[in-house]
């Protein structure tokens, strides 16, 4: 499928602006026609996570375009109109590729948040239809990616439902932006200049009139009576609202996987490379720059954060669907963050240990690295998300503050996956607490909710990072436990050589706060001491499987097209292997 004409890599940079944007959408179309077999692949989680890991490694805009279309626009008419016979063609539509899903949610005039949707679609009970307007330049559809010309597509459109002058909450609806001569009536597509980071057709949409058959509202539960009478079993639009935006969950599974691809990509052309090259240092000749500890440092905490990233996607985008409940959903956008955050810095870190060849764009590091920061707004903006988690453990919503059991300072081995994650819970414990304090004491001085929170979100960030950090150190205790008793004979080596590797992640963690650790008392001074050389001697201990550990990411080299991944390097880089 990845191996076609279409994903040979360009000389040129694979062209710019209506050319870029042409072979993304011919990209998504060859890729759709190979998987094509009748059913939405949105429902079909265990080929669409392996197709959107391998489109995010190819080209990061066809992962966009792939997510947007398979499992928002698809999604969106699966969730809120299910079992809807009047929606068959719309579905066979999509599957076909006839139109390109889009989603249009977010607004110029309100940031990165949903909750204020200006968009509006007024119901017309005489025609039975739903008139779509855009009331003010505040509210301009920005800026999803429906620019390029050429292409039909079918967005879902977030807007604020309006029957008989009353607002009745948002909704999600399906209307035809463009077909292969342009905008349809009442539809204005302004283009953006493309971002150097990500090369997505991104516009600015606003709306003028469009009139919205009936059947094209997503409706969910809620209903419509002839005469216009409206009902709605949630009850109030700020339910509804929170209902509508749980679609958003489709793509923080998608942004795991994709994320979790790329970082194994970057990882692994960067520790391939290492091995390769040579340089003349000051005290040894000749020696592959893997030998250098500075550089293990960098690349093997690169290599371990590829690992905590791709156990972090597959514990959350499983073959099964999860239960759409509090806890999985919270524990799914803070997923999302980690890895998100993972991804942007072992990029980086390749890209840097790379030297001078990292920033060349034909080596991908800057591709990668620039879709996880694309990421850090897209999805909802991550700070956001760790803010809504942070209130949500605050108000004990399925959630209770993990136990105090941590082992005394200067008795416990730093290398145990446990100590990891029973470090992590007291750190969340103790924030909560400060936390729930903070509040309690800005209320007993009649503080509003406003000024209250305002004074505490730096403190909330932190509880809902070092909780997602907990639940992230929990599955790499029992990836390292499942490799462990895998096999009587390998399994303990194995889960050795893993548990040093994923080591790396867990005591930079640790460093990073080390001085609240020691201010708290959980660590000593030794301790905190004691972590750099331990960093080297994991280094040390890993340097022998380092190249197998990267080729085990399984990373598609031809896919990536990194010349700097070639045996002949030299060769590949100048036209001469």
């Amino acid at each position: 499928m990845f191996s076609a004409d279409v994903f040979r890599s360009r000389a040129d940079g694979e062209g710019t602006g209506s050319e870029r944007f042409a072979l993304t959408y011919e990209r998504l179309r060859h890729v759709n026609g190979l998987v094509r077999d009748g059913s939405p692949l949105v429902r079909d989680r265990e080929r669409l996570f392996p197709l959107l890991a391998w489109s995010a490694v190819a080209d990061p805009a066809l992962f966009y375009a792939m997510f947007l279309h398979h499992c928002m626009t698809t999604g969106a008419v699966l969730e809120f109109g299910a079992g809807r016979e009047d929606l068959a063609d719309v579905l066979e539509e999509l599957a076909a590729t006839e139109r390109v899903g889009a989603l249009l949610m977010t607004e110029l005039g309100h940031g990165n948040s949903n909750a204020s949707v200006r968009t509006v679609a007024e119901y017309d009970a005489a025609r039975g239809e739903f008139v779509l307007r855009t009331p003010e330049p505040a509210a301009v559809k920005f800026p999803p990616a429906v620019a390029a010309e050429g292409v039909p597509r079918l967005a879902v459109v977030l807007a604020q439902l309006v029957v008989d002058g009353a607002e009745c909450g948002e909704f999600c609806f399906l209307v035809p932006l463009r077909d292969a001569d342009g905008p349809l009536p009442g539809v204005d597509v302004r283009p953006l200049r493309p971002t150097p980071v990500l090369p997505l057709d991104a516009a600015a949409v606003s709306f003028d009139g469009v009139r919205i058959p009936y059947r094209f509202w997503l409706r969910d539960n809620a209903s419509l009576t002839a005469d216009g009478g409206f009902s709605d079993p949630f009850g109030s639009p700020a339910v509804r609202a929170r209902r509508t935006l749980s679609l958003i969950r489709f793509a923080w599974e998608a942004a795991v996987v994709g994320l979790a691809a790329t970082a194994g990509a970057s990882a692994a052309v960067a520790v391939r490379h290492a091995h390769r090259r040579r340089t003349g240092g000051r005290f040894a000749a000749d020696l592959p720059v893997i030998r250098y500890r500075n550089q293990q440092r960098a690349l093997f905490g690169a290599l371990s954060g590829a690992y905590v990233a791709q156990l972090v996607a597959v514990a959350t985008a499983t073959p099964e669907a999860p239960a759409l409940t509090p806890q999985a959903v919270r524990t799914t956008f803070l997923m999302k963050v980690v890895t998100d955050r993972i991804a942007e810095r072992v990029s980086a870190r390749a890209r840097t240990a790379s030297g001078a060849l990292g920033f060349l764009a034909a080596n991908r590091f800057l591709d990668y690295q620039g879709f996880a920061h694309s990421l850090n707004a897209a999805a909802a903006d991550n700070q956001m998300l760790l803010l809504d988690g942070a209130q949500a453990l605050l108000a004990g919503t399925a959630y209770t503050p993990p136990a105090d059991e941590a082992p005394a300072a200067g008795s416990r081995d730093l290398l145990d996956p446990a100590v990891w994650e029973a470090l992590a819970a007291v750190r969340e414990r103790t924030l909560h607490r400060e936390l729930a304090d903070g509040l309690r004491e800005a209320s007993e001085e009649g503080l509003s909710p406003f000024d209250a929170w305002n004074g505490l979100y730096d403190r909330a960030e932190r509880l809902a990072e070092t909780h997602a950090a907990r639940l992230v150190l929990g599955v790499l205790r029992e990836a390292v436990e499942g490799v462990a008793g895998s096999d009587p004979v390998t399994g303990p080596e194995a889960a050795a050589v893993l548990r040093d590797l994923l080591a790396l992640h867990a005591l930079e963690q640790l460093a990073e706060h080390d001085g609240w650790y020691l201010a708290e008392g959980l660590l000593d001074a030794d301790e905190v001491r004691s972590v750099p050389a331990l960093l080297d001697r994991l280094c040390e201990r890993l340097e022998p499987y380092a190249e197998e550990l990267a080729e085990a990411l399984g990373v598609p080299y031809a896919l990536v097209g990194a010349p700097i991944a070639d045996e002949d390097y030299v060769g590949a880089l100048t036209g001469t292997a």
